[in-house]
């Protein structure tokens, strides 16, 4: 019964409550009201950080304030960035994943989402320190002294780290970016056939429409979008699943292929690459105006995300079983199914481009470039300089560019995303987080990460491997 006791408290502890401060007493405590706590004495003009410790960043109460400053958003907003994010382009591949490899393709859907639970709590944890509250009680509480990835980065890699988490971040959410505008143009094309449009005046029609986002500051404008986009790809799925359901007597689930190693290193690699959303945590959390209920979003999201996904890749399997294509709206027949799904995902791909976007303009303005001016002004209420408009504009430009130039663009993203997804979302934060919690942290917390630095390894260079083959024969076939 003890062991039993001790590994769900591990479990607990890792996935559904992650807790660094061991003088912490969940969320409550975690977060407290910090108008009830001096944290230096009004008269002091002394720095609140001095100790200057690993992970320490010293400022002062100004500095503090600026860190702690409450959102806007609400759980329910910041919920839809993430679910957005988190249903990724490799959506449409999922059913075609449990072709190569049965219900371990199902398992790893399930396992990938809950180790991206974990990594995003940790790396958000890494945002905070403790510090003693002094007086009667004593104990501690924790204070957010971080803003961003980059500034957890440069706790631990001083600016060298800053620089390659902003790089890896651009070059991963500008392909992205890029192949919303490129599958939307791709999808317009084969859904409006009678418009005589080609794929490029497509694309170039896209980037039009998605224009006016460029300019949003915040993420609670954009959490609007996004839902429009999670309600777009929830009423995608339903559709699949609605049409799965009518064809329902075909099912036979002995037609669930076996384990078979190469299939699954392919479907392991898709899997794993799809539902990254660790680069975006810490803007979500800094966006809530309750940041105490940061956890319980993630959770709800990651589960309710887990088991739609689970239970589309499933269901449409069982429908089309052999001739399940790699992209499933292949499968769905000519007329009102397969053009609602296609209009879905391409208001989706649309909607989801403002946030991608976001982000890349965020960690251009984070590296601080001497020969840039601020991206984003002083003040939420002021309007955007014109330079900052020109540098969104230009930035629009250079993603419809790929998006038109380069031939295929999908197959060089698998290249792109095997090498930049596993060090965002599983490696660097499992190594953030041993490096600034060091000497606090439990030997479980321990292997967990170290096992989840590996499976980022392992994974991203099977996705390499296979990205790479497959990238270099249509190539070749195309000379």
């Amino acid at each position: 019964m003890d062991k039993v006791r001790y590994y769900s408290y591990f479990f607990k502890t890792m996935f559904f409550g992650w807790n660094g401060c061991n003088g912490c007493n969940g969320d409550a405590d975690l977060y407290e009201n910090r108008e009830d706590i001096e944290l230096c004495p009004k008269e002091s003009n002394g720095d609140v950080f001095s100790k200057e410790s690993k992970g320490s960043l010293p400022g002062s109460l100004d500095k503090l304030n600026e860190y702690e400053k409450v959102g806007s958003s609400s759980a329910w907003q910041a919920g839809w960035n993430v679910g957005n994010c988190m249903q990724g382009l490799g959506i449409l591949s999922l059913p075609y994943t449990v072709k190569q490899s049965g219900i371990a393709s199902i398992l790893t859907i399930a396992g990938v989402l809950l180790l991206g639970n974990y990594t995003s709590k940790i790396l958000v944890d890494c945002l905070y320190e403790e510090e003693d509250i002094g007086g009667v009680g004593g104990g501690t509480r924790k204070v957010r002294v971080r803003n961003s990835y980059p500034d957890i980065a440069v706790a631990c890699w001083n600016k060298l780290g800053s620089h390659l988490v902003n790089v890896i971040t651009i070059v991963d959410v500008t392909a992205v970016a890029t192949l919303y505008l490129e599958l939307s143009g791709a999808l317009l094309v084969d859904t409006f056939p009678v418009a005589g449009l080609s794929k490029i005046s497509w694309i170039c029609l896209s980037a039009f429409v998605v224009l006016p986002s460029v300019f949003f500051k915040n993420l609670t404008r954009i959490s609007y979008l996004s839902l429009i986009a999670v309600l777009a790809i929830g009423g995608m799925l339903f559709s699949v699943v609605w049409y799965s359901f009518g064809e329902s007597i075909k099912w036979k689930l002995n037609t669930v292929p076996p384990f078979d190693t190469e299939n699954f290193a392919i479907s392991f690699s898709v899997i794993l690459f799809n539902f990254g959303t660790q680069f975006i945590m810490p803007g979500v959390e800094e966006s809530m105006r309750e940041r105490q209920k940061f956890g319980r979003m993630v959770n709800f999201t990651y589960l309710a995300v887990a088991l739609v996904n689970m239970g589309y890749a499933f269901f449409a399997y069982l429908t089309f079983t052999d001739n399940t294509q790699e992209f499933i709206t292949y499968n769905l027949p000519l007329g009102f199914i397969q053009t609602t799904v296609s209009i879905l995902f391409i208001v989706k791909s649309l909607l989801s481009y403002p946030l991608m976007f976001f982000l890349i303009v965020t960690s251009i303005e984070s590296m601080n470039f001497s020969f840039l001016p601020p991206c984003y002004p002083n003040n939420t209420d002021e309007k955007l300089h014109i330079w900052s408009m020109i540098f969104r504009f230009v930035l629009l430009l250079f993603t419809l560019l790929l998006a038109v130039s380069i031939p295929h663009f999908t197959l060089l993203m698998g290249v792109t995303g095997s090498l930049t997804s596993p060090w965002l979302d599983f490696i660097f934060p499992c190594i953030f987080h041993m490096q600034l919690k060091k000497g606090r942290l439990r030997f479980y917390h321990i292997f967990a990460d170290i096992a989840i630095i590996l499976i980022g390894l392992v994974g991203g260079g099977i996705g390499l491997v296979y990205s790479c083959k497959v990238l270099v024969r249509i190539y070749t076939q195309d000379q």
